[in-house]
């Protein structure tokens, strides 16, 4: 069976991508925070396809997560993202957020890669979710901008480290989508 791990997966756009690979009977590794567990369960709770469904859930930190199995895509979709002037963020809240959309899903790719080195006979996709914040900045945004411009850099670093393999590295950079999180944008059209 082909297994996917998602990465953030209580999100609007996790959720979204989990329900498409259950309903193609892949494996879903949906890796979330022990406080967003219950909004999984519930979600999943009433389809068929929860029997390929594993719910693994970190306390603190993705970082502490244990790879137990190689997937065939490991998507990174955590992000944080609350809107504001960078004069009016707390030194806390910087640090989260470069955290957890940019320090987590490098050393979570680092274990990864040691973990389950390349094998030509299985290609790996590693995905991010990038944003059209990864080529462009937009007003009270700052932090959020910096981190998905980092992980643009990531992803066409790796690609070059690892073009003798078959391991492929994907940033998806989409506009403001109809989610939780697009809601906060003021001014835009999801």
């Amino acid at each position: 069976m082909r297994t996917i791990s998602i990465f953030g997966a209580s999100g609007g756009l996790a959720r979204a991508i989990a329900r498409t690979f259950l309903s193609h009977e892949w494996k879903v590794i949906a890796v979330c925070r022990m406080h967003s567990e219950n909004k999984l369960k519930d979600e999943f709770s009433s389809e068929i396809a929860l029997k390929n469904l594993e719910i693994v859930t970190v306390h603190r930190s993705y970082s502490e997560h244990e790879f137990q199995q190689a997937s065939d895509i490991i998507l990174f979709t955590q992000a944080l993202f609350e809107p504001s002037p960078l004069i009016d963020m707390k030194s806390e809240d910087i640090n989260d957020e470069i955290k957890v959309g940019l320090i987590d899903q490098i050393h979570l790719t680092q274990k990864y890669l040691k973990k389950y080195p390349s094998n030509q006979d299985r290609p790996r996709n590693i995905c991010f979710i990038g944003s059209t914040s990864a080529y462009a900045g937009f007003k009270n945004t700052s932090v959020y901008c910096a981190v998905k411009h980092g992980l643009l850099g990531f992803v066409r670093a790796l690609n070059d480290e690892y073009a003798h393999t078959s391991d492929r590295f994907w940033l998806f950079s989409m506009g403001t989508m109809l989610t939780e999180m697009g809601n906060k944008v003021q001014g835009q059209d999801s």
